[in-house]
């Protein structure tokens, strides 16, 4: 095999696919990216052998037909140090001796056996749902902060994030086990479908896009795999199969207590509280909620805090307690300049939500 790329062109296809690359992995060759020459496009592939596949089509000219499995790593180390906008010559010998070329430099590495790469999953395109890039990459921001990433709750299902998809609604939902985050948004699609998708695929996807207003991704559903496709780029996920948790129940509580309050002030509020904590200490933030003020409370083993805010309130008073950094990470994916918390009493969980219920998120609340 023998091609030719320039620089900026090929280090960032390298880049993108690398992200699927898990180091450790028991096979080598997943420390590998297969370089597809063997038709009229140049294709980077690269996988971690258990949730992630991603590939790539990147600009060049193929000399020589053929495949190379390259470790990433090493290959990119090589590339980054050629100097910017210079045109870049790749060949692999019968032998896997890999020779790069840029002008005067010349560096030999040696390439794995190809054929011992896993097999590339295929992905069926009859079916698809086209979704808006800055739409996709606000509902994962909007709940990827809240799977169950290290699985303390031992349900299966909570290390992904479900998407709900129908005719004129995308429905993305999360939960750890003290936090659950439900956002939608508005789609035409012409498809229906439940799928499972693991958050830590979702966290590397985020990273790939951009979030384009202007650009729109491509999404194919099979029974085991969903993928997406931008930018030349198609990133592969295996599905979790089981069936996700019904959260309709949870959110019928009758409220007794509503606030409305300024979300950056709040959050601001419970960022300086943070300080006074130190190491595992645990100590959870208490609102005694009033009829136009809040007080916000933390007394920690290392030292006190206390805060004090204009709210507008309906209700009864009450005095609840959350752990404020799960708080603030909900505020922190918040938009709106006012919210709305509800309060079905001090031991139930708050709900906020906007008024066209675009994004609702629940707290469970914590012992006094």
């Amino acid at each position: 095999m023998k091609i030719e790329f320039k620089k900026e062109d090929f280090l960032d296809s390298l880049q993108v696919v690398n992200r699927a690359v898990k180091r450790g992995n028991i096979y080598q060759i997943l420390d590998c990216v297969l370089i597809d020459a063997t038709k009229n496009k140049i294709t980077l592939t690269a996988q971690d052998g258990k949730e992630i596949t991603i590939k790539r089509e990147t600009e060049g000219e193929i000399k020589e037909k053929g495949k190379a499995a390259i470790d990433s790593n090493y290959l990119i180390d090589i590339i980054r140090t050629m100097p910017e906008g210079s045109y870049i010559e790749l060949e692999v010998t019968e032998k896997r001796e890999c020779i790069i070329v840029c002008g005067e430099s010349k560096k030999t590495i040696q390439s794995k056996d190809e054929t011992t790469y896993p097999n590339i999953l295929s992905v069926n395109k009859e079916n698809k749902i086209i979704i808006n890039e800055l739409k996709l990459k606000k509902v994962i921001e909007k709940t990827i902060f809240s799977y169950d990433k290290n699985l303390e709750s031992g349900n299966i299902v909570l290390k992904g994030i479900n998407f709900n998809i129908n005719k004129e609604n995308i429905k993305v939902k999360s939960m750890d086990g003290y936090i659950i985050s439900i956002v939608n948004e508005k789609i035409n699609n012409n498809n229906t479908y439940e799928v499972n998708i693991p958050g830590s695929a979702l966290e590397e996807l985020n990273k790939l896009i951009k979030g384009e207003v202007n650009k729109d991704v491509i999404i194919y559903i099979s029974e085991k795999h969903v993928a997406f496709e931008f930018n030349n780029t198609l990133f592969i996920s295996l599905i979790i199969p089981n069936k996700y948790i019904d959260t309709d129940r949870i959110f019928n509580m009758e409220y007794s207590t509503k606030i409305e309050i300024d979300r950056s002030n709040f959050t601001d509020c419970l960022k300086r509280s943070i300080p006074v904590l130190r190491d595992n200490d645990n100590k959870p933030i208490i609102f005694d909620i009033k009829e136009e003020k809040m007080d916000i409370n933390l007394n920690s083993l290392s030292g006190d805090s206390h805060e004090e805010i204009d709210i507008k309130k309906s209700g009864k008073d009450l005095i609840i307690a959350f752990n404020v950094k799960n708080l603030i990470k909900i505020l922190n994916v918040i938009e709106d300049e006012k919210i709305y918390l509800y309060f079905a009493g001090s031991k139930q969980p708050v709900i906020i939500k906007d008024k066209q219920e675009t994004y609702t998120y629940l707290l469970t609340p914590v012992k006094i």
